[in-house]
């Protein structure tokens, strides 16, 4: 049953056969029997790292939640963490609300400091912690992401070779600068990290993946409309095809970012009349999706 979710696993991530992953994923399930310790790993499997592409985002958190739970009752503790994790980033990305999810990372932090000591685990949720205390503007926490995220965290994961780790660290360090509007100085790290990921991670699908394209394929067309450097509308052209391909598997969760990219596209261009009508199909298509970062967005650009 493992051995088969993980066949499921190798078809969405390394061969982007989203549609084969899915049903054999759900086969699996299907023939655990009633065995929690295995059932636990192919649940994280299949809610994790295969539905996101196929079902809306939003309905798989509950589901993960539940497997970090039932990971705990059955002394699962790696299992945990990893489930605990992985919903942390999917609810960070997707826009739950601040407030609350803020105590549940806090918590998720403490149990993983105090019982579990996984450096690599604490270093990935630190910076997702402080990315809510900056998105929500706490005074007690970072005001801006250049305070938790720099240079040298950045390039440390690198030479670590903790790759997913400096990925997700990027992709929150982008959409941070993003939202308030922080461009200037980013622009050089975006540079270096994006051509890197996208030489390293061609052919695979992630999910950080999806914000590491989106928010980069925004930032890249800001850039090039101020410099018409053709390097940075090449990224945003990746993003912009991988959206395409990521959105005829899941309109729910791709469509709205693939209409803000094409807007954004049509803006570098001064096509302002095609812009504003991909502005407003973003704005509906994020508002029906439940993806309120991105809606606000949407309306703003």
């Amino acid at each position: 049953c493992v051995g088969l979710a993980s066949l499921a696993l190798s078809l969405v991530t390394v061969f982007s056969d989203f549609s084969e992953g899915y049903s054999m994923v759900k086969t699996s399930m299907s023939i655990a029997g009633s065995d929690k310790r295995v059932l636990c790993g192919i649940m994280t499997i299949r809610y994790a790292l295969i539905n996101i592409w196929k079902e809306p985002i939003q309905a798989i958190l509950p589901q993960l939640k539940d497997v970090y739970n039932m990971s705990l009752k059955y002394g699962l503790i790696d299992n945990a963490l990893a489930s605990g994790m992985l919903h942390a980033y999917r609810a960070f990305f997707t826009g739950s609300l601040l407030k609350p999810f803020s105590k549940e990372v806090a918590l998720f932090m403490r149990n993983n400091s105090e019982r579990h000591k996984r450096r690599l685990m604490h270093l990935s949720v630190l910076s997702l912690s402080n990315g809510i205390s900056c998105l929500r503007g706490n005074s007690s926490g970072p005001q801006y992401v250049d305070e938790f995220i720099t240079e040298e965290h950045l390039a440390e994961a690198l030479r670590n070779k903790e790759f997913a780790a400096c990925e997700v660290m990027f992709a929150i360090k982008m959409m941070c600068s993003f939202i308030f509007r922080r461009l200037d100085e980013i622009k050089a790290t975006v540079r270096q990290y994006l051509e890197l990921f996208e030489r390293q991670g061609r052919a695979s699908a992630q999910f950080v993946n999806i914000y590491r394209l989106f928010y980069g394929g925004l930032l890249s067309l800001h850039y090039y409309r101020e410099s018409q450097d053709q390097f940075w509308l090449d990224r945003a052209e990746h993003a912009i095809q991988k959206m395409e391909v990521w959105t005829a598997e899941s309109v729910w969760n791709f469509e709205n970012k693939l209409f803000l990219l094409q807007a954004e596209r049509h803006y570098a261009f001064g096509e302002m009349d095609r812009a504003a009508e991909k502005y407003k199909l973003a704005q509906e298509s994020s508002k029906k999706h439940r993806f309120v970062h991105e809606e606000a967005l949407a309306c703003e650009l």
